[in-house]
């Protein structure tokens, strides 16, 4: 098995002893490995879409946003392989993958593959999820410098200190031709958000379709209940949110500078055509994992 490494020095504030015990496992069990280290945004993409022989599997070695930015340049017929060193690592608790190195090496060389399908916003793939609206002024608003030393406390901080603007920007969103209005808008391909919390209960990442949730009430107390609901895997219950599945979702505000956050990094501005892809990815999960 050849198998490709692709790790970010920068996700989580560098593990790379960790890296170490993984490529070590990974050689241990037989595998023919290819390491490349990425030297900044988008470098791993663009490695990737160079690279003639990427082998049976590319693993990122990072956060969420490494695993973007591979799976931006995996080749058709490639797997995907994880193994989370970054900060929420939310597709790693998605798919149950484990946080050992040494463990998540079988998991890439003993493991199974299970179809994920990844959808498209404005062209550029993403695999969790992508939104706009508090959620994306929370991606956009966190502190590098304080996310690299204390890590999800970066998270919080902006949380903080973006609750005030909750409510000002209204947003129209069409689900699969239905028009909605809101004044948030996640859009999911799994169940979990900011790593251990469950955002939707019915979002299923091993269904071609994705999740949409829309906040469609006003008001702090409103922001407030939801994110109480947060914690507790409650969001959909609350009065206000909508929870719908789609294939298809556009999304357009009358501020054009609005940003958008993918698979928690900055993704641009609206609007946001967002559709689900027809083809699969194979990743690479635990062999006990359900599907």
């Amino acid at each position: 098995m050849k198998v490709t490494v692709i790790y970010n020095p920068a996700a989580g504030g560098g593990r790379e002893a960790l890296l170490y015990r993984f490529v070590a496992e990974l050689e241990r069990l037989g595998a023919t490995v290819c390491q490349y280290h990425t030297k900044g945004p988008h470098d791993a993409t663009d490695y990737l879409k160079g690279l003639a022989d990427q082998g049976d599997c590319v693993v990122a070695v990072g956060g969420d946003g490494t695993t973007n930015e591979v799976l931006n340049g995996l080749a058709a017929g490639v797997a995907l392989g994880v193994f989370a060193t970054g900060t929420a690592n939310v597709l790693a608790k998605e798919l149950e993958l484990p946080k050992k190195p040494e463990q998540a090496a079988q998991v890439v060389v003993q493991g199974k593959s299970v179809s994920v399908t990844p959808a498209r916003l404005n062209g550029r793939r993403f695999l969790m999820m992508c939104g706009v609206g508090y959620d994306a002024w929370v991606v956009n608003g966190v502190n590098l410098g304080i996310k690299e030393r204390f890590g999800k406390l970066a998270y919080v901080q902006s949380m903080l200190g973006q609750i005030g603007r909750y409510g000002q920007s209204h947003y129209r969103v069409e689900v699969d031709g239905r028009p909605l209005d809101c004044f948030s808008a996640i859009i999911t391909n799994g169940r979990h958000y900011g790593g251990s919390f469950v955002l939707s209960r019915e979002a299923n990442i091993l269904r071609p379709q994705v999740q949409v949730l829309l906040f469609q009430k006003q008001g702090v107390r409103f922001l407030l209940r939801c994110l109480i609901a947060l914690l507790f895997g409650r969001m959909e219950r609350v009065d206000g949110v909508a929870s719908l599945r789609a294939q298809r979702v556009h999304i357009r505000c009358e501020n054009q500078n609005e940003p958008i956050q993918a698979d928690g990094d900055p993704a641009g501005s609206l609007p946001a055509e967002i559709e689900v892809e027809s083809a699969p990815v194979r990743m690479r999960v635990p062999a006990l994992f359900d599907s």
